[in-house]
Parts: structure tokens; sequence; C-alpha cells
């Protein structure tokens, strides 16, 4: 069975067994660096939110020779453990708490240029900033709605306003983190912060902490949660107080969307091969759609400014 067919079977399959009162589609959501997923929505009638249930996850397993109906049986499931029994969207929707949960994130220009036509944006080196709004709650857990042109309106937001409150939001909802990389691989050792998706994140670190070298003093810049943490280097006062802790010039290396690497200037002076590190690692250790970039960038005391230096 392909997967075209897969998704139209199980569909259907799901719809019959939960029967009337539920509205059963499949739409597709856009992900970071142009992926794409396929959403299986479940909305029961009267309900205003539903779980997100990507459909490759199922379809890989029925591959690998689950039955149809126990992938049905295990989506539904999912559903119901993962559905929140209490949840008053007007509790977040006001224009107020709108505001006070407008938060960024940053992403690669050249490798986003759909979602960026939908979206707010401001343009930062060959990045780009887009703007969420970051929710918690005790049943539904964390989750963040990506901003799109449509939503400012209806939201009462002017585009020019969003970076100012985003950076203020971050400074109480996910400030930003600074550590060596020593700690914070014995922190991935010893339990992870909510945010560190799964172990594959650890292996990722400790291997560009090898491929810096023993003794190489290489830093972390990332936020409190570890997810999406790499637009702080987008936040000039954050880097330039990393430049004071540091007492030198620093090169940034984008890890991931979720942190970037730092490493003072005045030990190794060679971002011609530094960018060839990022880009390996980029290509054989980072998730497709947790890329940020593959070049290197230069923060200068004297400029107080990041310029691209690979």
């Amino acid at each position: 069975m392909n997967y075209e067919d897969f998704k139209t079977r199980i569909m259907e399959n799901v719809s019959r067994r939960l029967g009337q009162g539920y509205n059963v589609r499949i739409f597709s959501v856009k992900k970071n660096n142009g992926l794409v997923l396929d959403n299986l929505s479940i909305l029961k009638e009267g309900d205003l939110i539903s779980p997100c249930i990507y459909l490759d996850y199922y379809y890989q397993k029925v591959q690998l020779g689950m039955d149809e109906d126990e992938a049905a049986r295990q989506i539904i499931a999912y559903y119901h453990a993962a559905l929140p029994e209490h949840f008053h969207p007007q509790d977040y929707f006001s224009e107020e708490s709108i505001k006070s949960h407008v938060v960024c994130r940053l992403v690669n220009t050249e490798r986003n240029q759909a979602f960026l036509k939908e979206s707010p944006h401001r343009t930062f080196l060959n990045l780009s900033i887009v703007f969420y709004l970051l929710f918690e709650d005790r049943e539904i857990g964390a989750g963040a709605i990506a901003l799109r042109n449509e939503h400012l309106e209806g939201f009462h937001l002017c585009e020019e306003e969003l970076l100012p409150l985003a950076r203020k939001n971050m400074k109480r909802l996910i400030p930003a983190d600074f550590m060596t990389m020593t700690e914070l691989i014995e922190e991935l050792r010893s339990g992870k912060p909510a945010g560190i998706p799964d172990e594959e994140d650890t292996d990722r670190i400790l291997e560009e902490d090898k491929e810096m070298g023993d003794g190489m003093p290489l830093y972390v810049l990332t936020n409190s949660r570890r997810s999406y943490g790499a637009v702080w280097i987008a936040d000039p006062e954050t880097l330039e107080k990393i430049a004071g802790k540091l007492d030198d010039d620093f090169y940034v290396l984008p890890s991931s969307v979720h942190e970037c690497m730092i490493l003072p200037a005045g030990l190794r002076d060679d971002a011609a091969s530094l960018q060839s590190m990022v880009e390996e690692i980029n290509a054989t250790q980072v998730s497709p759609d947790e890329v940020l970039a593959d070049n290197v960038y230069r923060y200068s005391r004297r400029l107080g400014k990041l310029e691209i230096a690979a």
C-alpha cells in the first residue's frame, strides 16, 4: 500500500470507528525549512482544538507490519489521551493575553520563502525573525501558534510592534541561557529540561563537542526551555553581554534552531574551517527541519554587531 492509499484508508477507518459527531480530515502542516507533514485532525462536535497526529509515523509502523486496524485504534487512543478535558480559548485570545505571549524564532531565509511570504518577519543577516504566540496550560501543555499576516488584524497587532513585544516577553517567558558546552552536556546526561526533544540532541551536541577538539573552550547560547533558543543571537544586548564575559570577539556556530555554539575568536581565527565543520554537522547530525544555517558568524566588539564570517 502506498502512502496516498494509506492516508485515505486510515482516515476512513478512524472516522468509521468514531462514528457520528466527529469530523476527521487530513491537512498539511508546513514545518521549518519547507518540510510538510500530513496531520490527521479529529474534531469532536463542539470542540475547538485537536491534537496533532502526524500520519507518516503510523505509515512507517504499517510498513513494518502493523495491522491497519491496529494503527487506527492507536490513533484514536492517542487522540483521547492527548485531548484536554477543560480548555477555554477565551483565556488565551484576549488582546492583553495575545500581546503578552508574542515571542520570536529564527529561521533560514532561503529555505523558508513560502512561509515568509505568508508571515510577518524581520530580516537578520541571511536569516529571518518570525513570530509566534507561546502558550502553556496544565491541560494542553506548551504550544506555539505561528503568526500569519491574516492574524494581525484579528489579533489587533501591527507588524512594527511585534519585535519589541517579542523581546520583552522572551525575557520573561524563555530568557537567554549562556553556558559552557561541558555544563550543557552534564545537564543533558543528568536530566533534560523541557524543550530538548530526545536523545538525538545529546548525540548531536556530543558530536559537535568532539569536532571542536579537546580543551577548546566552547560555549552554548540557547534559552531556558532549550527550544528555539538560537534566536538570541539576534538580540544585541545579549551579544554585548557575551562579548563582555569572554573579553573577546567571538564566532557563532549555528548548531540548530535550538542553540548556537559560541567560540572566542582569539582561540581559533579560521572561519572557513569552522564553516566546513558546521556544514558537515548539519548534513549528518541535524534533522533537516532543525537546520538553521551552514554559515559561521562573527561578533565584533568594536562594531557592536554580528556579521557573516563564512
